[in-house]
């Protein structure tokens, strides 16, 4: 079992890992069955499809850090109950191809089992992340009738 603290420091450490581009350091975190999708629909295309173990995980870390670096890192809440946890953070995001600055929040939620992360649930700005992501594809309307 994984204590409070430790999943805490796992978190935290995650998280600096992500900011330096640190890949040694993820991939440690992370089980090799784990699960990572980011919440959306699946209109937004392959930003939102679900990757299963760590491999996928790790290939779609290695592409955000290499595109989108971050900088002015805060994590602006960190809840540890049981075995999972929820932070919301805040980072500047740099679009390498245009150089581009913008400052965005998102909210993660971790499973964690023998200290490593087994399910990531990632909430964020879809449009804003698919305009960053896939310039030659304009985001496409929400179909209403799904909505109602």
């Amino acid at each position: 079992m994984t204590t409070r603290r430790e999943i805490e420091v796992l978190v935290r450490g995650l998280c600096a890992a992500r900011v330096a581009g640190d890949m040694d350091t993820l991939r440690q975190g992370y089980a090799d069955t784990a699960t990572f999708r980011i919440a959306g629909s699946p209109a937004w295309g392959p930003l939102s499809a679900p990757l299963d173990g760590h491999a996928a995980i790790m290939a779609r870390f290695e592409s955000n850090i290499a595109s989108l670096p971050l900088g002015d890192f805060a994590i602006l809440d960190l809840v540890v109950e049981g075995n999972q946890a929820a932070i919301r953070w805040r980072a500047t995001v740099r679009d390498v191809g245009t150089k581009d600055d913008a400052t965005t929040e998102v909210a993660q939620f971790l499973e964690v089992e023998n200290g490593k992360v087994i399910s990531l649930v990632e909430f964020l700005d879809t449009a804003f992340a698919v305009s960053v992501l896939d310039k030659t594809r304009p985001p496409q309307a929400a179909n209403t009738k799904e909505l109602s």
